[in-house]
């Protein structure tokens, strides 16, 4: 089963859960609509009609990595996309409202990990119920996007293989918490668009007394965003709680506090993103993020793509600061199968050691660097 090249309308209900609004892109962002085959079809498919679909991912790549102290090649996976198997569904309630179910199960190709996945199958990627409508918006409840910084802040999608993945992660100490793209239990709301104008906000709930401590309420967060044709604009503010730990003989969470905004151009065939996010942790001696990214994507010739992400990572305590390029270029073999090479690093300052990639840093300062050359499917 392949899937055709996505339309330009169909862009246009790219959702806040891939980092772009429900109320779309309009004509514009060409770059975009070739990879979309790769969000799924709760992602993009904004139809109204019943529908049920298998859909996945699969991708891997070999690279040649040197972090300093350690070099080799090796071959894995997610490179580009993360490898899933989904199912998703779709029922007319009428002519302006459907109920969609969306169940996703990601796994790699890293052997350690392809060792150890059988072993939790069930902690999903996605699993979602939501109502959806002309007139009123979405509402969905289940493991599903919140509000969280967009993934497009990154050309490359924010996956595995990307050193933004791990420079935008929350600051090394007490209370800092890693917010899921997808938090479970989590009910949301979009609101359809208005002038361009549209709404989101997310409560996500503490069933889970392992991850919850007892506590209701695990977090919450807003969005709001505008988009035309050639502009998009977002921003957002959560407060996730951390998972409990022992604090002197106590079970303590502690609030993180995430802020993001975003700005997306279409110059034409060139479509450019400047993001800022920052995480504060409410707990002393924690120090606070701060994430700069640059991006530009761009079509070539019929069917390619060509990226590049700079990203910049600033810790307000100790010299933890680190730098990270990528520069990636997409083949499309059909509009659901390419082959991809990507170049990158990170520069850690001396007391900085992020990594990429599962790329192996042994001392703070050490330098990673990747060279990988890969291939997806999607189906």
């Amino acid at each position: 089963m392949s899937k055709s090249p996505v339309c330009t309308a169909t862009l246009a209900a790219l959702v806040v859960g891939v980092g772009l609004p429900a109320t779309g892109l309009a004509d514009g962002f060409p770059a975009i609509g070739r990879v979309a085959s790769g969000f799924g079809y709760y992602n993009v498919d904004k139809g109204f009609d019943d529908k049920l679909k298998v859909y996945g991912t699969l991708d891997a790549f070999v690279n040649y990595q040197d972090s300093d102290h350690h070099s080799g090649y090796r071959l894995a996976g997610g490179g580009a996309w993360t490898n899933k198997l989904g199912l998703y569904m779709r029922k007319a309630v009428d002519a302006d409202t459907v109920l969609e179910l969306d169940v996703e199960e990601g796994f790699n190709l890293n052997r350690d990990t392809l060792g150890e996945h059988w072993k939790q199958v069930g902690t999903l990627r996605l699993a979602v119920a939501a109502l959806r409508t002309r007139e009123y918006g979405k509402l969905e409840f289940g493991k599903t996007y919140g509000m969280g910084p967009p993934t497009f802040a990154d050309p490359f999608l924010a996956v595995y293989g990307s050193p933004y993945t791990y420079l935008t992660a929350p600051p090394a100490g007490k209370g800092a918490y890693y917010l899921d793209l997808r938090p479970k239990h989590t009910l949301a709301y979009t609101t359809p668009k208005f002038a361009g104008l549209s709404l989101g906000s997310a409560v996500s709930f503490g069933f889970d007394d392992a991850a919850s401590s007892g506590r209701t309420v695990r977090g919450k967060g807003v969005s709001v965003q505008y988009a035309d044709a050639s502009w998009i604009l977002l921003a957002s503010y959560n407060d996730y709680l951390s998972d409990p730990r022992n604090d002197n003989g106590n079970q303590r969470q502690t609030h993180n506090y995430l802020k993001a905004a975003s700005l997306f151009h279409d110059f034409g065939p060139l479509a450019t993103s400047l993001s800022w996010q920052r995480q504060d942790v409410d707990y002393p001696g924690t120090p606070s993020m701060t994430a700069w990214s640059v991006g530009v994507s761009a079509p070539v010739g019929k069917a390619d793509v060509a990226r590049l992400s700079l990203v910049k990572r600033e810790i307000d305590a100790g010299d933890k600061d680190a730098f990270g390029v990528m520069l990636g270029y997409d083949h499309f073999l059909r509009p659901n199968w390419a082959v991809y090479g990507r170049l990158a690093f990170i520069r850690n300052r001396p007391d900085a050691s992020v990594t990429y990639a599962g790329i192996r840093v042994n001392e703070p300062g050490d330098d990673p660097q990747n060279v990988s050359i890969g291939m997806y499917y999607h189906f």
